[in-house]
């Protein structure tokens, strides 16, 4: 049986549980949910939401980023539906191509189409150019209008999404602004320099709790922005301003392999 990849080394570590929570405190912090970077043979896996859970000890998505109960499971048996792995399962997992983890991320690169998982770090030229392309509409913040903009621009470099990612790619986005934005996310977005704590060192802010119930109705409400405004500049409805940039600020690395 070969040895874990640990996302961290990148290379083969053998298993371990020196980093395991069994009493309830991280044994490298000596705290319940500091901050704790992955350490050798920690599994991440390509989403941030699940990675900074798990570098703050928390096991759930309602514990540590207070969904409700309905959103909570939807997203859990969701995930395990389109994974079909029901028993022992990693967050490594979630990188498995074009199941839960999709192509035309906003922070990821695109799977080789012949490769069983996709690649987990962040790219930081994908994040650099999606948090220069944000704030248009609330000054130094990621709005959904902006998330709309920025994914019609990632799509057209990409492969074709089928619905069920297209869906996934914009409801994880209104996920991220509805959790870490407050109860007016959906109007004045998210601070876009802790979109880019969330995003780059999966952390959450010092001192930061939930300010609100995320439910499963709020969050489809904030996808529909996002899908609805897509849709109308696909269709020419709207000007993208995006589309008035000059020249690409997305580098080679960070295109569709």
């Amino acid at each position: 049986m070969s040895c874990p990849v640990s996302p961290v080394l990148a290379s083969p570590v053998a298993a371990h549980d020196h980093h395991a929570h069994s009493s309830g405190v991280c044994p490298i912090t000596g705290n319940t949910h500091a901050y704790c970077p992955p350490q050798p043979g920690d599994l991440r896996s390509p989403c941030p939401a699940l990675n900074t859970l798990a570098n703050h000890g928390f096991l759930g998505l309602k514990e540590g980023y207070q969904l409700s109960s309905v959103l909570a499971y939807f997203l859990a048996f969701g995930g395990f539906f389109l994974l079909a792995q029901y028993r022992n399962m990693s967050l490594a997992d979630l990188a498995r191509h074009n199941l839960i983890e999709h192509d035309a991320s906003l922070f990821h690169v695109d799977a080789h189409k012949e490769d069983e998982y996709a690649p987990i770090p962040v790219n930081d030229s994908l994040m650099n150019v999606a948090l220069e392309r944000g704030g248009r509409y609330q000054p130094g913040r990621m709005t959904l209008e902006d998330v709309a903009n920025i994914r019609v621009k990632r799509e057209a470099e990409c492969r074709p999404l089928d619905g069920v990612h297209a869906e996934i790619a914009r409801g994880e986005m209104a996920v991220a602004i509805g959790i870490l934005g407050g109860e007016n996310a959906g109007t004045y977005g998210l601070d876009m320099d802790v979109l880019r704590l969330w995003v780059q060192q999966e952390r959450l802010p010092d001192g930061w709790t939930p300010s609100h119930t995320q439910g499963l109705y709020h969050t489809y409400k904030m996808a529909t922005v996002i899908r609805e405004r897509m849709k109308n500049m696909k269709e020419g409805k709207i000007h993208n301003p995006l589309d008035d940039e000059t020249g690409s600020q997305t580098d080679e690395t960070a295109k569709t392999k």
